[in-house]
């Protein structure tokens, strides 16, 4: 999965290298996963998105684990 992540920001350094109003294809399916969940799953299930997917996930754990550390405790 780092290969990946890496590849993909290299490939985003090269065709973004300043903000121009595009967005790349990992934002595209952030967006979409944000918007509904399961229907991106759905989408990627039969795709390489699931690659996106999978990292989002771990990315939501990730958040989650940081957020109930930032809660003070009661």
């Amino acid at each position: 999965m780092n290969k990946f992540n890496h590849r993909l920001k290299k490939l985003e350094q090269r065709f973004s290298p300043s903000d121009d109003g595009t967005c790349t294809l990992e934002e595209l399916c952030r967006a979409m996963w944000r918007q509904d969940k399961r229907q991106f799953l759905e989408i990627a299930k039969s795709s390489s998105l699931s690659l996106f997917a999978r990292q989002f996930e771990i990315d939501d754990v990730e958040r989650g684990r940081v957020d109930r550390q930032m809660r003070p405790r009661q």
